[in-house]
């Protein structure tokens, strides 16, 4: 399951910040994150080499996008891939355009997938299970699995929004550590899978990324394999090369054009 933990609007040094753990098959190639071309201006993201998409991205805007999968009984290899998704939307200048893009996606287009979209006005989530649902983000805490966002009836979900709420009221320098050792926590056995980060044979806890959006200056880390163990790295200086002050001139474009 992977996982989102989305602190929004929380403080007001950073409007936007994301823990973000991705579970995937062990054999699936990737890449880490770097400036790429997006559709008509660039995005920093990370690249799903199998269907050439990419499960989170942010455009030079400041809009974040990230996909989680919903399960499914019947996946439909034929659909287009979730991970393309992605990129598309970030061509919007706000969280409010992508997610009026999303909400226009036809049935039965996609797998099942829950698509959170923010920028530090906005945050949204469009669930999408044959045809799109927009559900809107209040600021704050929000946890997004591969079921309803914020589903706290879910024990994974439960002990993730309790740990993100418990950050989010800390000191301000604590919150990248404490979002860090969310992404790194391990269930006990015999129940794998209610973890943050997994561990299997086959299929586990692949990167984790944490971005910072805000006044107090951006940030972005990314690990390239389960956080437990692997460092993170810094990839801060990706955002500078968007040549676009993230933190501060989020929306403006969007403003711009309705004005």
């Amino acid at each position: 399951m992977c996982t989102l933990a989305v602190l929004h609007r929380c403080t007001p040094d950073a409007r936007l910040w994301i823990a973000a753990n991705r579970d995937e098959y062990l054999e699936r190639a990737s890449e880490a994150p770097r400036v790429r071309a997006g559709r008509g201006a660039p995005i920093v993201a990370p690249l799903d080499l199998r269907a050439g998409g990419t499960w989170w991205g942010l455009s030079r805007e400041g809009v974040f996008a990230a996909v989680t999968n919903r399960p499914t009984a019947a996946l439909d290899p034929a659909r287009r891939s979730r991970g393309q998704l992605v990129v598309d939307v970030l061509a919007a200048p706000s969280a409010r355009l992508a997610a009026e893009s999303a909400v226009g996606i036809g049935e039965d287009v996609y797998n099942p997938f829950n698509l959170l979209l923010a920028d530090a006005r906005d945050a949204f989530v469009v669930v999408y299970e044959g045809r799109p649902r927009l559900v809107h983000l209040e600021p704050g805490v929000h946890v997004i699995g591969n079921v309803d966002p914020d589903a706290r009836e879910v024990a994974k979900v439960r002990r993730t929004f309790a740990q993100a709420e418990a950050v989010a009221k800390g000191p301000a320098g604590s919150i990248e550590a404490g979002l860090a050792e969310i992404c790194r926590t391990h269930a006990d056995p015999p129940d794998a899978r209610a973890s943050t980060c997994i561990h299997g044979d086959v299929y586990g806890t692949r990167s984790s990324t944490l971005l910072r959006l805000g006044s107090a200056g951006d940030i972005l880390r990314h690990a390239d394999g389960p956080p437990c163990t692997t460092p993170y790295r810094d990839f801060t200086p990706l955002l500078a090369e968007l040549d676009h002050a993230v933190g501060s001139r989020v929306g403006e474009l969007a403003e711009r054009k309705a004005s």
